[in-house]
């Protein structure tokens, strides 16, 4: 005698993982001068040399601000059969 059972999962799931960063400020550039500090929020940048190329970056990150977040959902099914063989004798 034969019997098969067949059995299938399903699992969904979200995982949520939020990365948190510190406080940072940062500036760099070609032909360019600070006025100041760059912790200081009044700073200015004046052009270095007047008529030639100039290129300034500047970053400024709060204490505790949210700098990545990773979203995932995913479903997962799995399938499964199972064939069962019963032998009876006298």
């Amino acid at each position: 005698m034969n019997a098969t059972t067949t059995t299938t999962q399903t699992v969904s799931e979200t995982i949520t993982q939020k990365v948190y960063g510190g406080e940072y400020k940062h500036w760099s550039g070609t032909n360019v001068t600070p006025s100041g500090a760059i912790r200081d929020s009044n700073t200015t940048f004046a052009v270095t040399t007047a008529g030639a190329d100039f290129q300034l970056e500047t970053v400024d990150r709060a204490a505790d601000a949210l700098v990545e977040q990773i979203d995932i959902t995913r479903t997962i099914t799995t399938n499964a059969t199972t064939t069962s063989l019963s032998t009876f004798s006298q």
